[in-house]
């Protein structure tokens, strides 16, 4: 339980470190006390404490991506649903849209996901993904291509358009769909910035296949 700036105990003993917590109201990049930048998308909660020069480690409610600042001999660790991630020096993206899915992307470096409740530990390699349930502790690692982080920054390179819509969808929470007439293969090269609204994602996949939208009260369809 967390009561006026300090960590407590069930019986309301204090526990010495005072914590500090920081909620985006919109997508925001916030600089810790390290240097780490942590692109926070809008409602999601970091918390860490004072001390964090000897201690780096920031509790994450939400999504967020950090890259991380490397410390010769410092650890850096993100704690999230009965899991954490350790770190040296990196680049990854942390999504817990869904209670029974949350998913770490590695662009760069490495990192050590375990799983509090097993003690599972999975070393994760640049380009890969791995997707925890939090409520039986499963973990399973897919690859991603095409795809990197730069500054705030989404690159895509040559990605097959209905993988690109994917990945809009589980960014943005959104139901964007492909008419079954068009080419879900078309290749799309190009950037998304983190605190670009929908509407201007879809604009830009479309001007830049020259394709077109239809919009609906229920979400959106892509087509020629």
């Amino acid at each position: 339980m967390i009561i006026g700036g300090h960590w407590l105990t069930s019986k309301g003993d204090k526990i010495a470190d005072e914590f500090i917590k920081v909620t985006a109201q919109q997508s925001q990049m916030y600089i810790l006390p390290d240097s780490t930048k942590v692109w926070m998308e809008p409602g999601s909660t970091i918390k860490y404490t004072k001390a964090f020069d000897k201690d780096r480690k920031v509790w994450l409610s939400g999504n967020s991506l950090f890259e991380v600042y490397k410390h010769e001999g410092s650890t850096f660790q993100v704690h999230i649903n009965k899991a954490f991630i350790e770190v040296k020096g990196t680049c990854f993206l942390v999504k817990q849209t869904d209670a029974e899915k949350n998913e770490i992307t590695l662009f760069n470096g490495k990192i050590e996901f375990n799983v509090e409740a097993t003690g599972q530990r999975t070393v994760m390699k640049p380009l890969q993904k791995v997707i925890y349930n939090p409520s039986n502790a499963k973990t399973k690692v897919e690859r991603i291509a095409n795809i990197k982080w730069d500054n705030g920054k989404y690159n895509f390179t040559d990605i097959p358009l209905q993988e690109l819509i994917g990945i809009v969808n589980r960014m943005y929470n959104s139901d964007v769909t492909l008419d079954k007439g068009l080419n879900h293969e078309s290749a799309f090269t190009g950037s998304i910035r983190y605190d670009e609204s929908l509407m201007d994602v879809i604009n830009k996949i479309c001007f830049s296949l020259n394709l077109n939208k239809e919009e609906h009260t229920d979400g959106i369809i892509i087509k020629n």
